[in-house]
């Protein structure tokens, strides 16, 4: 009896065991198929990129020879300006012969002496400069109006004659500290003053002070 118990049992179990085995496989989610398919290796892949106007390269084989590499697309002229131009060729070395800059034209000779707002520039000039402070009201002034427009001509290109009008330009004469007038300072072609005269000078003794410096008419 004991025996024919445990059979009973054993076959119970197996019976439940194939019905669960069954449910299993009848619930399972059937497996999707791939979405998207190997190719084969021999079979042209159309290029995403093109658009449907435009055939691809393995549907039009010459389209491959009349259209420019990649290189020659990206080489496109650009709209930037010449002297931008003849940066970038003097930058990367190119032999390409690129257009003189336009020089300034030469310096006309001056009627008379230079103002005062060029003084700065005729200090860094790397030639001698004589600068006249002075007023246009004053006597000796007046008397000085000649003189520098002869010392003007006679040095043009070797010296600087310049005269500051001390009405005008009251910084540089509070800089120079000029405590009477005219005042005439001479400074070397390193723009450092190196002798300074009060009072009314005539054109000999511009001339002398000028030779000390190597400077002749």
């Amino acid at each position: 009896m004991k025996g024919s118990r445990w059979v009973l049992v054993l076959v119970i179990l197996a019976i439940v065991g194939v019905l669960i085995a069954r449910e299993t496989t009848r619930t399972r989610p059937t497996r999707q198929p791939e979405l998207r398919a190997q190719v084969p290796e021999n079979q042209n892949v159309p290029d995403p990129v093109a658009s449907p106007e435009t055939p691809s390269r393995a549907e039009n084989p010459g389209a491959g020879a009349a259209s420019s590499p990649p290189e020659s697309r990206s080489a496109v002229p650009s709209k930037e300006s010449p002297s931008a131009a003849r940066e970038t060729g003097r930058s990367s070395g190119s032999l390409i012969p690129q257009p003189a800059e336009a020089r300034p034209a030469p310096e006309e000779k001056p009627e008379g002496p230079l103002p005062g707002s060029e003084l700065a520039d005729c200090l860094k000039s790397g030639r001698p400069t004589m600068a006249d402070f002075g007023k246009g009201w004053c006597i000796p002034c007046k008397q000085m109006v000649p003189v520098l427009k002869q010392a003007a001509q006679d040095y043009w290109g070797k010296a600087n004659i310049v005269f500051v009008d001390m009405e005008e330009y009251v910084d540089l004469a509070g800089q120079y500290r000029i405590a009477l007038m005219p005042t005439q300072i001479f400074f070397d072609a390193k723009g450092e003053e190196v002798t300074r005269h009060m009072g009314y000078m005539d054109g000999p003794e511009i001339d002398r002070q000028l030779r000390a410096f190597g400077v002749k008419r």
